[in-house]
This record gives structure tokens, C-alpha cells and sequence, in this order.
């Protein structure tokens, strides 16, 4: 009988720890003590048997330094490695478990792959090449192979000297070629500042571009073959939104290539040259959001099914098999400030306010 209960109880003891393991969200705010510096604070939000169980401070870092970028988790999207590591959208690497930053330097974080980070560099002095950061050894090297690609197509970029930018390739080894004299304007009659313009590559020889227009209001989609130079419009976008014209091509869960333009999203199939609004967002195989903000806020759905309707940023929701959550704002005019956030628990199919401080970055969710 006494061996009987010891199983028992270690069995439940057991099934306890697997249970308790829990999720923590990973959440940048600025640290109101270090404006000057643009200082942000790193925190964990613990969730324990889909119970909220506090917050813990991970790191501070400094966002300038010398009157230059340097660590902005406050920037971009960052990316969350093997449930411990946080790379910043310029290439800051800060490791969550023993809370430190690891690299300090930047660059375009092209690939993650087992140990490594990889970087692309575009260095005025040094030109353009490829390093990577050793995980194991903390090390930051050069890729001394030349042919080394770690992803798909080639040198491509924008001269955007003058109105209208052309679009430059440069082959290995070989002198510049002009794709195209003409590549779109970047909405230079914008009286805000202008945003990066995105390059998406389908295959080696095979890439889509927005081509802007002079104002920040409309664009094409462009489809670019290189080996055959020809190009073809697969698309257009307009929107007259009262926001910020910012540009972005993406992978994405329900359709190939996913293509934000102010408050609109286009569905992109290179092969079919087709190009569709999508009125949601599949953030992933459970959770979508509605895409344009209606006077109530934005719909969001877990499995097809609207949860609820809240007032928030596209970019600031961010889910996993558990959770959902999404910064809360309130709309006064054409200003918004936020309001703490909102956490949706899938098992008991509620939600939950969180307070906090302004949020500079809503990072994402890792395990325990």
C-alpha cells in the first residue's frame, strides 16, 4: 500500500512540474529614468498554470550612445531564439537566461541557424559582407568565404539620390548594371520621413518590389526576373489613412507573401502574379486579428470564433498555443495612448488586464 501512494505521489508530483513549467511574455519598456539615453527595460511577464504570477525585470540597456543607435529592442521586430535569446531588428543579441547583451554591434540578421546568427553587412568603409555570432562562444567573426550565401538572391538596392530612384544590381565580381531607370519615387512629396523600401526574393533570379509612387498614398507590387530582365506589375495598393506609409513584405501563415501598407493588407502569390486585400491576419494556426480598425476596435478570433474587440496596433499582438495578448489603447481624435495590456487565456477562454508601463516592444512569448 505504502509503495502504492509512493507512486502515486510521485507521479502527481510529476504531473505538477510538467504543468508548472508555464510561458513567460517577453516585454521592452522604456525606462522613464533614462530618457535622455533612450533606456529600456527588459522584463518577463510569468504566466504559471494559466495563471498570471507577477513580473520580474531581466535587463536595462541604453538605446544611444555617443548620439548613436545602440541596443534598440525599442526598434523593429525582434526575434526570439531557442526560447532565450533576443535579437534586436538591428542585430543586438541579448541573452534572456543569463541576462546580459552578448553583442553589441549591428547589422541585418539574415538567417538563425542552429549556433549561429548570421549578419549581412553593408559597412561604408569595409563594403558588404557576411559574419556571424557564435552562440557557444559568444564570438563575433567575418565569413571569409566568398561564396558564402546563406540565403536566396543577390545584390540588389535602391540609388535614391534623386526622384525617380533606380534600381541597381551588382554581379559578382563584375561591374554595376541598371535594372530599371525608373523604380518609384518613395513618395518624396510625403512630408514624413521616408520609410525603407523592401526587397522580397522568390528564387535566386526572382524578386518583388513596391514601386511608389510621389506621393505616399499608392504603389504597384513589381515582379522582377533578373535572368531574364523583365519586369510585370502584379498589383496595386492605395490607402489615404491619416498614418505613416510604411512598407513591408513578409512570409506568412495563409497565403505566400504578406504586404503591409499603412492600415490595408494585400496577400502576394508570385507564381499566380495575383495580389489580394485581406481584411484579417493570420497570426497563426489559431489566433487572427481584423486588419482595419473599426469605431469599436479591431475583432479578434481564436480558431474562427471573435474573442473580442479592442483598440490596438497590428503589430502589437502576439500569440502561442496558450495565450494571446495585445497592447490596449484608447482613441482620442487622431492621437491613441495606450492602456496596459490584454491577455487572452485559451484554456479558460478569458481574458486578462495586465498593467505595466508604456510599452516600447512587444517582444513575444517564450517557455519557462
Amino acid at each position: 500500500m505504502k509503495v502504492l501512494l509512493h507512486i502515486f505521489l510521485f507521479c502527481s508530483l510529476l504531473s505538477y512540474s510538467q504543468t508548472n513549467t508555464g510561458e513567460s511574455l517577453i516585454v521592452v519598456h522604456y525606462d522613464e529614468g533614462n530618457k535622455a539615453n533612450l533606456g529600456q527595460l527588459i522584463y518577463r511577464y510569468n504566466f504559471v498554470n494559466n495563471v498570471y504570477a507577477g513580473r520580474e525585470q531581466i535587463i536595462s540597456v541604453v538605446g544611444r550612445k555617443d548620439s548613436k543607435d545602440y541596443i534598440r529592442c525599442d526598434k523593429g521586430d525582434n526575434t526570439l531564439y531557442k526560447d532565450r535569446y533576443l535579437i534586436s531588428a538591428i542585430g543586438n543579441i541579448i541573452d534572456l537566461k543569463e541576462k546580459k547583451v552578448l553583442y553589441d554591434g549591428s547589422g541585418k540578421v539574415v538567417r538563425c541557424s542552429n549556433d549561429s546568427v548570421i549578419f549581412y553587412i553593408n559597412d561604408i568603409f569595409k563594403g558588404k559582407y557576411y559574419a556571424y555570432f557564435d552562440l557557444n562562444t559568444n564570438k563575433y567573426s567575418e565569413i571569409k568565404t566568398l561564396t558564402f550565401k546563406p540565403s536566396i538572391g543577390q545584390d540588389i538596392e535602391f540609388d535614391r539620390t534623386k526622384s525617380p530612384y533606380k534600381l541597381l544590381y551588382y554581379p559578382q565580381n563584375k561591374p554595376k548594371v541598371v535594372l530599371m531607370e525608373d523604380a518609384g519615387h518613395g513618395g518624396v512629396s510625403s512630408k514624413a520621413p521616408k520609410a525603407d523600401i523592401p526587397i522580397y526574393w522568390v528564387d535566386n533570379n526572382t524578386f518583388i518590389f513596391p514601386n511608389i509612387k510621389i506621393t505616399d498614398l499608392e504603389g504597384s507590387i513589381v515582379k522582377y526576373n533578373i535572368a531574364t530582365k523583365t519586369s510585370k506589375v502584379i498589383g496595386t495598393f492605395n490607402s489615404t489613412a491619416n498614418v505613416p506609409a510604411t512598407y513591408q513584405l513578409v512570409n506568412s501563415v495563409d497565403c505566400y507573401i504578406e504586404f503591409y501598407f499603412k492600415n490595408k493588407l494585400y496577400c502576394i502569390n508570385p507564381a499566380k502574379e495575383t495580389m489580394l486585400m485581406s481584411n484579417f491576419k493570420e497570426v497563426d494556426k489559431n489566433f487572427s486579428v481584423e486588419v482595419e480598425p473599426k469605431p469599436k476596435g479591431r475583432a479578434v478570433y481564436h480558431k474562427g470564433k471573435e474573442i473580442g474587440r479592442y483598440h490596438f496596433d497590428l503589430k502589437n499582438f502576439k500569440s502561442s498555443p496558450n495565450y494571446g495578448v495585445l497592447v490596449k489603447e484608447i482613441i482620442m481624435g487622431d492621437e491613441s495612448y495606450q492602456q496596459g495590456m490584454s491577455v487572452y487565456n485559451v484554456a479558460n477562454s478569458k481574458w486578462e488586464s495586465v498593467d505595466g508601463e508604456e510599452v516600447a516592444n512587444l517582444v513575444g512569448w517564450i517557455k519557462k
